[in-house]
């Protein structure tokens, strides 16, 4: 699946910064596992967020991660939690295709 509204360059530019630890202002707590992102792309106004438990980590890397590549891979094993993931964080693009796969 992609999604195309953000340019590559600057998401790949994001991502590597991600993916080095750099200039990332803002932690993700899923189950006790910490993702660092940039605020400018997830929480504004939030340095800080915990998630619900009911979330899986795994998952929740998946999406980030696409967030910053545009591109979402689901295996047929991972679409309920990438349904789960995407509903509590309002991301109806990802609810749209995990609904449309399953």
């Amino acid at each position: 699946v992609e999604f195309p509204e953000v340019p590559p360059a600057l998401l790949a530019k994001l991502n590597q910064q991600r993916l080095d630890g750099k200039l990332c202002d803002v932690s993700i707590h899923v189950q006790g596992r910490v993702f660092r992102a940039h605020r400018a792309l997830f929480l504004k106004n939030l340095d800080s967020v915990v998630l619900p438990s009911v979330m899986d980590p795994a998952a929740f890397a998946v999406v980030l991660g696409s967030a910053y590549t545009g591109r979402l891979s689901m295996a047929p094993g991972d679409i309920v939690n990438l349904l789960t993931v995407g509903s509590v964080l309002q991301m109806w693009h990802i609810v749209d295709k995990c609904t449309e796969l399953l």
